[in-house]
């Protein structure tokens, strides 16, 4: 058990129901809420200009004191006069503003076969009127359609505008004290293909350098004004502020888009706004300002001055590949926009073809960061998929890990004992070449989703919360129980590594306690593991006394694990050997004594020993 006793919810709870409450009592996954949401070809907004702010404690003066970096876009827009202007000429900073381009109007389908957006005019504002007191009912929820429905009483005391969504913008600077704007559709010359393929290289400049980014949620609203004074114990924050989450995570288009992904990981700061509600958020790690622990500010904004050098691959992997685009094309340039340094010289053209697009990122960001092979199962006990991949059609090798979860805290791969670099191929074949692999016999748990047994997701719940309970308050088990030994270790690396363990190696003649945790994306009863040792540092915090929900950022755990493949016929060519990248392979925490010793060669030679004669090349598909 990690130390912080001060906190009234500690680390290791905080980290487990962030994302294991997320995920199961709020279902926020991109398989619920792309149900909800791909209905709607038209959204008009409605914005209530009397707003309640989400945040525990008043933000004002965080986001007026909010600086802007040295960079300026070509073009800004100015707020007072909604004129636009050299951006060159702006010395007070400028906001950047992310949003779904469906959202501002009417969905029209082009002779040319793409699709353009008609504003009619008919988003609203809706003045004199309390909604965080009087509360607000958006009609119309399976079309998203978010329109004012008052009665006739309370309509005497509001005034209804209907404006262009430009005009809203305007009208929600003002409001918010925004000087300047970036808004890609003024700001970037829309009749020019050149012009436009040049501003997208430097969208991760526009979105790092602005004070900070508006994001425009209008699925974000208020359900019940008593909800801002309940505090929710086990998410030690307001119901406001959880219902807020479900709905970016359930319902809104903002968050399932890949732009608006790279707009969040380049963001230092970011203001959300909805129908009746907003809050801010800037990030634990890079900031020392107190805050409250989503995904936000645990480690998605600043992403690239996060310590430890910065996000890793896994990280933005984890979100991008359940996003959509327009284009397929973009939910690579979004991508490579989050990673600037090491896409600096990537054409963006979207005349390449799409498989050529798709290989070259993927090549390029393996040869950097193997941290890309971090993935478990994305698959919950009872087999039922958490979370559902927009990549399945483009016929990406395992190693790209789309057949699973990648994990969602940093990841460094410490060290590796490989023959010489490891390289992929034009045929997308990630080679390895060691003399150091070991062959495991694993086993499915008996609940989880490989399980032989009947599947009964409510009973591994219940076994869940009795073992995650026992676990908190005793550590681990230093008995030889299978069941208790098994399940708290499943709980261990649903916790750190954040997916659901699978199977469990268990090494001959040893106790169970010494078994391990896998978590794959298929059924095996033999397994590979490779001698690259990666360490996932998952963010500690320590709560603010004075104020409740609210966060500093304390230190880091870490655990160590490491990649498992699986030896498969290659139907095209039964005669070469090959394997596939299939998960995870959970070694523990050294300073819970899971380990013997914190020297990563040390722990590789504790776990591979003795040498093979001659190098293996293993060639990954």
């Amino acid at each position: 058990m990690r130390e912080n006793h001060d906190m009234d919810i500690k680390n290791e709870d905080r980290k487990f129901y962030h994302r294991y409450v997320k995920s199961t009592t709020f279902d926020i996954s991109r398989k619920n809420f792309e149900k909800k949401t791909t209905k709607s070809r038209n959204m008009y907004i409605t914005y209530c200009r009397n707003q309640r702010s989400l945040n525990v404690k008043d933000t004002t003066q965080y986001r007026r004191d909010a600086t802007a970096g040295e960079y300026r876009p070509t073009c800004l827009i100015r707020v007072s006069d909604w004129k636009k202007v050299p951006g060159k000429q702006v010395e007070t900073g400028y906001c950047a503003l992310s949003y779904v381009w469906e959202q501002s109007g009417d969905v029209v389908q082009k002779e040319n076969g793409e699709y353009d957006c008609i504003d009619n005019g008919r988003h609203c504002i809706v003045e004199g009127y309390d909604m965080g007191k009087n509360g607000f009912s958006p009609t119309d929820e399976e079309e998203n359609k978010f329109e004012v429905q008052l009665s006739p009483s309370t309509r005497s005391k509001a005034a209804i505008k209907h404006v262009t969504y430009e005009e809203l913008l305007q009208q929600i600077c003002k409001d918010f004290e925004i000087e300047y704007l970036w808004y890609d559709k003024i700001c970037i010359d829309q009749s020019d293909d050149e012009i436009k393929l040049r501003e997208i290289k430097q969208m991760n400049k526009i979105y790092s350098n602005a004070c900070y980014t508006v994001a425009i949620v209008p699925e974000v609203h208020i359900y019940d004004p008593k909800d801002f004074d309940t505090i929710n114990p086990l998410r030690d924050a307001t119901e406001s502020s959880i219902k807020a989450w479900a709905d970016m995570g359930q319902r809104s288009l903002w968050w399932k888009r890949s732009w608006t992904l790279e707009e969040t990981m380049s963001s230092k700061r970011i203001l959300v706004v909805g129908t009746d509600t907003h809050f801010w958020q800037h990030s634990l790690q890079t900031c020392d300002i107190p805050t409250t622990y989503d995904d936000f500010s645990a480690c998605m904004l600043d992403f690239a001055n996060q310590q430890r050098g910065g996000g890793s691959v896994n990280q933005a992997l984890g979100q991008a590949h359940y996003r959509t685009s327009s284009k397929e094309h973009d939910k690579i340039f979004s991508l490579a926009n989050i990673f600037p340094d090491i896409f600096k010289n990537m054409e963006i053209n979207y005349k390449i073809n799409i498989k050529t697009t798709f290989h070259h990122f993927y090549q390029t960001i393996a040869t950097h960061d193997l941290s890309i092979l971090c993935f478990g199962s994305r698959l919950s006990c009872d087999g039922e998929e958490i979370i559902v991949t927009t990549m399945k059609n483009h016929n990406l090798p395992s190693w790209t890990g789309v057949s699973g979860i990648h994990l969602y805290y940093h990841v460094a791969t410490t060290t590796t004992w490989l023959q010489h670099q490891h390289y992929i191929c034009d045929d997308m074949l990630l080679h390895i070449s060691t003399k150091h692999y070991k062959t495991l016999s694993v086993v499915p748990y008996d609940c989880g989703c490989f399980s032989p047994l009947s599947h009964d997701k409510h009973q591994w719940d219940q076994q869940i919360e009795k073992f995650e309970k026992r676990w908190k308050a005793s550590g681990l088990s230093n008995t030889v129980e299978e069941d208790t030994a098994l399940i708290d270790w499943a709980i261990k690396m649903r916790n750190t590594l954040d997916c659901f363990a699978t199977h469990y190696y268990q090494p001959q003649d040893a106790p169970v306690t010494q078994a391990r945790p896998l978590s794959l994306t298929e059924d095996c009863d033999e397994c590979i593991i490779l001698p690259v040792l990666f360490k996932s540092y998952s963010l500690l915090i320590k709560k603010v006394e004075e104020s409740p929900s609210l966060y500093l950022f304390d230190s880091y755990s870490y655990d160590y694990f490491l990649p498992v493949f699986k030896k498969y016929v290659d139907a095209a060519n039964d005669t070469k050997e090959r394997y596939k990248a299939i998960g995870v392979y959970y070694l523990g925490d050294p300073n819970d004594g899971d380990l013997s010793s914190d020297d990563p060669d040390e722990i590789l030679s504790s776990i591979f020993g003795d040498v093979h004669s001659e190098a293996k090349e293993f060639n990954i598909r």
